[in-house]
């Protein structure tokens, strides 16, 4: 699910995708990638991403940065 860019000057790929996050869902019991992340701030200024599961479409949440 990576898209790819080629750059005709210098006929290289580069990678323009945003590195996909993980979570655990609650309700399938395993590790999902998680499905439009959004990154959000909690209430005592820590980062998070907040998602949905691709699999049952319920919300997942992983505390942290989303990595660029």
């Amino acid at each position: 699910m990576q898209k790819i860019a080629i750059d005709l000057y210098t006929n290289l790929s580069v990678n323009i995708s945003k590195k996909m996050v993980t979570a655990y869902c609650v309700k399938d019991k395993k590790v999902v990638e998680i499905k439009n992340p959004v990154e959000v701030t909690l209430k005592n200024g820590r980062p998070a991403v907040k998602g949905t599961c691709p699999h049952c479409g319920g919300t997942v949440f992983r505390i942290g940065k989303l990595k660029k």
